[in-house]
């Protein structure tokens, strides 16, 4: 790796060395890209300022990988917590209550929807902030299917988020929020998918 002084000797140049065996530059050094022919350095804008503009148009792979994952493990917990808080669903008599989906639910829901679809004409189960109570089986095929759809939106608008936090530059990724409106490309596809 070429790396180069930040700070100019006494004499006004820039050290510059050549060190392959590093991986980064010490403190006080910037990386020089092999790309970058070295007498620009000695121009009057100065050395920092085209490397800065070598570096915007060129960025580091290692920054760009590092600021994708940061997002991306940001949006996937936001995804997380979407699908936990669950959602609202409207029963056969017209209640609509809300069901929450964390894992243990998420099980309890499949259980239960397992049972109905084997015969059982009713199961308990519970709203939110509400006594378990005894739901017929189309009641719990219901939630069953609520929350399946609710589940299913949150994960392919995360899978979707990440294609286009892959294809985006540091900058582009970092401006991205769960929630945000997706390219048109990837809103299409998102669309024909959950059809």
């Amino acid at each position: 790796m070429k790396i180069i002084n930040t700070v100019p000797s006494s004499g006004g140049s820039y050290r510059i060395q050549d060190d392959p065996s590093r991986t980064s530059p010490p403190g006080g050094y910037a990386r020089v890209p092999e790309e970058l022919d070295l007498a620009e350095f000695y121009v009057a804008k100065g050395f920092q300022e085209l490397l800065d503009a070598w570096n915007t148009a060129h960025p580091d792979p290692d920054v760009l990988l590092e600021a994708r994952e940061q997002k991306l493990t940001e949006l996937s917990a936001a995804c997380n917590a979407a699908i936990v808080a669950g959602c609202d669903v409207e029963l056969a008599d017209g209640v609509t209550g809300h069901i929450s989906l964390t894992s243990e639910d998420q099980i309890n829901l499949t259980n239960a929807a397992a049972s109905v679809s084997a015969g059982a004409e009713e199961y308990p189960y519970h709203l939110d902030g509400k006594l378990c109570a005894m739901y017929s089986a189309a009641d719990i095929l219901t939630m069953a299917q609520t929350a399946t759809a609710h589940k299913l939106y949150h994960t392919t608008y995360f899978n979707h988020l990440k294609a286009w936090v892959e294809r985006s530059s540091a900058e582009e990724a970092a401006a991205i929020v769960y929630g945000s409106e997706l390219p048109e490309d990837l809103a299409a596809n998102m669309t024909a998918l959950l059809a």
